[in-house]
């Protein structure tokens, strides 16, 4: 993405990922961040020596600009920017950047090549769009959270933010599409990506489950294990637990053969996988069973992988940084920061063979003011002079500045 101008005003981690992206693949992303405090996750944990592990990870490569949104000059420097960028990333609520004078169709009278991409919470044109979204918000609407947990339970909350994530790669999917049709037609588009859409788009059989039978199939939480494939889930093994997984036709003779029962895989009531899951609680047993009967679950593992049987233990957040296997394909990966000197970081979820990662850092808030505005936007320096005297521009010298003169 070499040549590419990013402006981005996104919070957080959804908007956030969809120009981390493209910053880790060679575009020139700007971050323009509201003043004074700038993009919320400058202060999310984990925190040491004032600089936040999850800014640093979701901004690595981004030039830093802080500007005063409520400011009508601050307003006109985003759509000056917004008239050069190739793309524009927001994550406002519908309706905010046309309030502010920065609409679609502002945006695209300004620059017809423009790609923006929006980030909400709930998407655009329904009766709820107006509220605000959060990565749960996505799964509480979904009915994810409500399958996820334990049978007859509550419901229960991701761990991760896999909804916020997975929309930063749906919206870097859209834009690298818009861009490529753009060499085609010479307009830019208007990308919309929403947690509510992509938590929905989670539901591999739910949906389609409850459509296609009429309503009579209502999904429910499973607990650990697989709802409709069986055997397929968490399995305990001493004090540790082995996700195990039988989904085609061989693959319950398999685990039958590695269990040393091969009878089982021939048993009529274990026939088929609609058998097998009315079947559940007592295959669990007797797998249970069986794995109990080794010293170390690594060793169960070891037995089902050479029988063919998916199967791997759970790993914990160390294991899963500190194994081989992910240090080997650089799944985690130790960056470089100007305060924590090194910090372990998610590997590229799309891979570009022959691609070299770039050496990218994560910016103090308004580091590259002067650097844009006389850069992008040709400004001299009397102009900057003025945008920092009357706080329109924010950086780490005017913040300074402002602090000592109140004191």
């Amino acid at each position: 993405m070499d040549g590419v101008l990013v402006v981005e005003m996104a919070r957080v981690l959804a908007g956030p990922t969809v120009a981390q992206l493209m910053a880790e693949y060679g575009a020139d992303v700007i971050k323009v961040e509201p003043a004074p405090d700038g993009d919320p996750a400058r202060n999310l944990p984990y925190v040491r020596d004032g600089r936040s592990g999850y800014f640093i990870q979701a901004n690595r490569g981004k030039r830093s600009v802080c500007v005063d949104f409520r400011a009508a000059e601050g307003r006109e420097l985003i759509l000056d920017l917004a008239r050069r960028a190739d793309v524009l990333v927001e994550s406002f609520r519908p309706g905010v950047l046309e309030e502010m004078g920065l609409g679609w169709d502002v945006l695209h009278g300004a620059n017809p090549r423009l790609v923006l991409c929006s980030v909400t919470g709930l998407g655009y044109g329904g009766p709820l769009s107006h509220k605000p979204g959060y990565d749960t918000i996505g799964a509480a609407m979904s009915g994810v959270a409500h399958v996820s947990g334990p049978v007859g339970g509550p419901p229960m909350l991701p761990g991760p933010a896999m909804g916020d994530a997975a929309t930063g790669v749906y919206g870097f999917g859209g834009v690298s599409a818009a861009l490529f049709q753009r060499e085609r037609t010479g307009e830019g588009r208007w990308v919309q990506v929403s947690l509510l859409d992509t938590y929905m788009a989670f539901h591999e059989i739910n949906i389609q489950a409850y459509s296609g039978s009429g309503g009579t199939q209502v999904p429910e939480p499973s607990g650990n294990y697989h709802a409709t494939v069986c055997p397929a889930g968490f399995f305990r093994c001493r004090d540790r637990y082995l996700f195990i997984a039988c989904v085609s036709p061989a693959d319950w003779p398999r685990l039958a053969g590695a269990m040393g029962r091969p009878e089982l895989g021939l048993d009529p009531r274990y026939a088929t996988n609609v058998d097998r899951s009315s079947r559940r609680p007592e295959l669990v047993g007797l797998i249970e069973d069986w794995l109990a009967t080794f010293e170390e679950p690594t060793e169960a593992v070891r037995v089902l992988n050479e029988h063919r049987v998916a199967a791997e233990l759970i790993h914990t957040v160390p294991e899963a940084v500190n194994h081989p296997h992910n240090v080997a394909r650089r799944v985690v990966r130790e960056v470089a920061d100007e305060v924590w000197g090194t910090v372990t970081v998610p590997g590229l979820p799309i891979r570009f063979a022959g691609h070299e990662e770039l050496d990218l850092r994560a910016h103090e808030l308004g580091a590259d003011n002067r650097t844009v505005l006389r850069e992008v936007l040709k400004l001299d320096d009397e102009r900057i002079a003025e945008l920092e005297n009357t706080q329109v521009m924010q950086g780490p010298d005017t913040r300074r500045q402002h602090t000592t003169k109140e004191h």
